[in-house]
């Protein structure tokens, strides 16, 4: 009885280190496919200290983006707003200090759009106006 016992104890633990193996290849791959499939780029951009990091950004035309925003300031909110040449808003997100929010950026045609931080406190000057805007150009492919 006592070396059946030991005998299937050790089978258990080959077939669980068995299916462990399994379960970990079967990751890898999974990751793998996912990463090779989606071909957005993540850009991150950092609003802080009434700035963006960096303050240009390029893409190609008609390309979708994934944009990181990371806001670094602790405590002040940002937002961040990109507008086509109308003014009309493409993306407007807000963040609180510390936050960290992912936008997915629509495919656009060539051009300049701005993107900025209207944030403002009352009788100050508004992030944008203290310095706080940078430019998307969408480069012709």
């Amino acid at each position: 009885m006592e070396y059946s016992h030991k005998h299937s104890s050790r089978g258990s633990i080959k077939k669980i280190t068995l299916h462990i193996f399994i379960f970990i290849g079967c990751l890898v791959i999974s990751n793998w496919i996912y990463a090779s499939d989606d071909a957005t780029p993540v850009i991150e951009l950092e609003l802080s200290d009434y700035r963006f990091s960096p303050r240009e950004i390029q893409l190609s035309t008609n390309q979708s983006a994934i944009l990181r925003l990371v806001n670094t300031d602790s405590v002040t909110p940002h937002n961040f707003i990109m507008e086509t040449g109308n003014d009309s808003p493409i993306v407007e997100v807000d963040l609180l200090g510390g936050e960290t929010v992912e936008v997915k950026l629509p495919p656009l045609p060539a051009g300049r759009y701005t993107f900025y931080c209207s944030n403002k406190l009352l009788f100050m000057k508004s992030h944008r106006e203290k310095g706080m805007e940078g430019i998307l150009i969408v480069n012709p492919e």
